[in-house]
């Protein structure tokens, strides 16, 4: 089998600088309790790692507020995609030990968004419902309405003329362009900044240029994972005539059939671990039927 590895490959920056941080923590509060809230990035076997390393996963409540079992001076980690402010004040009144890992991406994109809601514009949020960037920017003001990727916005909700229109960093462009010109006609003065994150555009134009003869895709990453969902549903839509998965080990491409499979590409989200591409690469390299 012919096997072409889609470059960009890696950890993107946000992703270096979050698991860099949470090293961090861990090395200068080496016997406290450390907690990141919500995983640090999109990707099991990188949330597996932390757990090894000390460092445990946990979730919100269901109210969305931290856990009632956190005690004066644990550490938390506030993952990469953003999070409620209202986060900062509850461990701030718990006494804890605050590192966030927020993407320097995203956080721009708040600053933004803050910004505007100081000049009393309104904000056009598009995202993922229920995604933490998204929520992340929610929290942010009353004067925000999200239009979902999902189920789009009501337009009755702006009563501004000019609105900021920005979004969550990891939607896939060929989309968001499309979102754009429904805004704009239904709000021609509306101010369109696309902040989709380079690590995101690059993988997702490489994707587009994968041969046409391709008959297997192999997006490797996390299903939690916007950005590798994104490249998975650029993929399955362009290439009709090939068969395209989204896998998060090993293990999971041995369930494949990959019988008469000749030409295969393999992708990756900004998540991944190249560990895991490069298991799966040599694995459909040395393929035998």
């Amino acid at each position: 089998m012919k096997v072409e590895l889609i470059k960009p490959q890696g950890y993107c920056a946000g992703v270096m600088n979050a698991i860099k941080i949470a090293g961090q923590a861990k090395k200068e509060h080496p016997n406290k309790d450390i907690f990141v809230i919500g995983m640090l990035v999109h990707n099991e076997q990188v949330v597996k790692e932390l757990d090894e390393q000390g460092i445990k996963t946990i979730n919100l409540d269901k109210d969305g507020n931290l856990s009632s079992t956190l005690k004066k001076g644990d550490v938390v980690i506030f993952s990469a995609h953003g999070h409620d402010e209202k986060l900062d004040e509850q461990a701030k009144n718990k006494s804890l030990i605050i590192y966030d890992c927020t993407c320097p991406i995203v956080r721009l994109n708040l600053q933004k968004i803050n910004d505007e809601v100081k000049r009393n514009h309104q904000i056009i949020y598009i995202g993922q419902k229920g995604h933490r960037e998204t929520e992340a920017a929610l929290s942010l003001s009353k004067n925000i309405a999200l239009y979902d990727i999902n189920s789009g916005l009501d337009f009755s909700l702006i009563k501004d003329a000019s609105p900021l229109v920005i979004n969550q960093t990891t939607l896939n462009f060929i989309s968001l362009k499309e979102i754009h010109q429904e805004i704009k006609q239904v709000l021609p003065q509306s101010r369109i900044e696309d902040e989709i994150c380079n690590a995101t555009r690059q993988r997702q134009e490489a994707i587009l240029k994968i041969e046409n003869d391709t008959d297997l895709i192999i997006v490797v990453g996390d299903k939690k994972s916007s950005n590798c969902n994104k490249l998975y549903d650029i993929a399955k839509t362009k290439f009709l005539n090939a068969s395209v998965y989204l896998i998060g080990n090993i293990d999971e491409l041995k369930q494949i059939d990959l019988t008469n499979k000749k030409k295969a590409a393999v992708s990756s989200g900004a998540s991944t671990p190249i560990s895991i591409v490069n298991e799966i690469y040599y694995y459909l390299l040395n393929y035998q039927r």
